[in-house]
């Protein structure tokens, strides 16, 4: 196998790993017996729809990167995703002023394990991001690593619409 194909098949089976992860989290989360009937009184709706556009348009930005190879995107990318990390971090603020913390029951417990690990994803993309632009002002060629970027991205996102279905949406 040669080296683009392993970059390839380790991206594919990091993917399957992460989706594996993020479903033993979903399936822990709809198990979870859950007696807590307000939890659409303290999301904030807007802010969740803004959260989904942001990551919309971090998924759009590493297409046009692809296309057009220009650092500008990336540090939109950057920017975006750290606008995201500042939003949940304020979700967090405001559930724990309203003292309902991880310890505070399963569902709690569940839901602020399902965000941290995504925002860590978040996190990494831009650590991922941040690399992609020094080895690109190298003038080296990633063709390959930015395609990858872009699915790792777009992987990000898909799990942020499961996460909406799954727990901002779902009637309890």
């Amino acid at each position: 196998m040669n080296n683009i194909n392993k970059k390839i098949f380790g991206i594919w089976l990091y993917f399957i790993t992460d989706f594996i992860m993020f479903l033993c989290f979903f399936i822990s989360f709809l198990v979870s017996k859950n007696s807590f009937y307000l939890v659409n009184k303290f999301f904030n709706n807007r802010t969740i729809v803004l959260e989904t556009i942001i990551l919309l348009i971090c998924s759009f930005l590493t297409i046009k990167y692809i296309k057009k190879n220009k650092k500008k995107y990336l540090i939109l990318i950057i920017l975006n995703s750290i606008f995201f990390l500042i939003l949940e971090y304020k979700d967090f603020i405001h559930l724990n002023k309203l003292n309902l913390c991880f310890n505070y029951n399963n569902f709690f417990s569940n839901y602020y394990s399902i965000i941290c690990f995504h925002a860590l994803h978040v996190i990494l993309s831009i650590f991922f991001c941040i690399n992609i632009f020094f080895l690109n002002s190298l003038k080296l060629n990633f063709k390959i690593i930015n395609i990858m970027y872009s699915l790792f991205w777009h992987f990000i996102h898909i799990i942020w619409l499961c996460l909406i279905f799954i727990i901002y949406l779902k009637k309890y």
